[in-house]
């Protein structure tokens, strides 16, 4: 059976004894200069250009083989100081291929593993339960003193645009809770990405952040998280926090660099 090279992330030296990959197959090491990917073999029937397409919605293919990606790549974070990870299906013809990745990126490569040196990728996302309240919101309140003081006729003219004033005041809270976690996430990270929200699921989060933290300040990281959470709190918002990840986000080659 033929077999392609599967790679999972790319560290400036190799470990050992590093559990087994997709499959089972064991990881071992292609080696170029002072950078080292971490790779198995994987049957070419399964993870060749088309075949791969066909399989990658498919659950039942898909699950098990993400997860073993997943897991070495976890246990590379764990045991290095650095690591480049790559998104799952980066698969090379033979170990010449990954050399010459190798060779090709090791500046793009090397700035990376200095970038997330001694770091771990987190997910924050905050929700909104329901709308905020805004009776005490200066608009409001300004709109309520104009209405009892207005003619009968007046009032009741300032009364149907309230709501439209109660719509913006209330996305006027959402932008300022949502801009208030992102700029407390930039004080205490190294690095923030926001993510593009989602337009097709339930619940729209009002923001999504992957977040590059150094290790030695994580507790003060989580801290931080916990205050955000006391400030935006349910049962209108809910801060939604994953991690710690190897740094998929900071660290993983651009499609084009793959």
């Amino acid at each position: 059976m033929s077999s392609l090279v599967y790679v999972y992330a790319v560290l400036p030296r190799a470990l050992a004894d590093v559990r087994a990959g997709i499959g089972g197959r064991p990881v071992r090491w292609v080696t170029q200069d002072n950078l080292a990917a971490a790779v198995s073999d994987v049957p070419a029937a399964e993870f060749g250009e088309a075949p791969l397409n066909e399989r990658i919605s498919d659950m039942g293919w898909l699950g098990p083989r993400a997860v073993a990606h997943q897991e070495v790549n976890a246990e590379l974070h764990e045991r290095a100081e650095a690591m480049v990870p790559l998104a799952f299906g980066t698969v090379f013809h033979d170990d010449d291929r990954v050399r010459q990745l190798l060779r090709d990126q090791a500046h793009a490569l090397s700035g990376r593993l200095e970038a997330v040196r001694g770091c771990a990728e987190w997910v924050v996302a905050l929700h909104l339960l329901k709308s905020p309240e805004v009776a005490n919101e200066a608009s409001i309140l300004a709109a309520r003193t104009e209405i009892e003081a207005s003619s009968p006729g007046r009032a009741h003219l300032l009364r149907q645009r309230m709501a439209g004033l109660e719509r913006d005041a209330a996305r006027r809270l959402q932008a300022d809770a949502s801009e208030a976690v992102l700029a407390s996430l930039r004080h205490s990270a190294a690095d923030v990405y926001t993510e593009p929200l989602p337009t097709d699921t339930v619940e729209r989060p009002l923001l999504r952040a992957s977040v590059l933290v150094p290790r030695e300040g994580e507790s003060r990281f989580l801290d931080d998280i916990e205050r955000l959470r006391a400030r935006w709190a349910e049962p209108t918002y809910r801060l939604l926090l994953t991690g710690p990840w190897p740094p998929y986000r900071f660290g993983g080659l651009t499609d084009d660099q793959s």
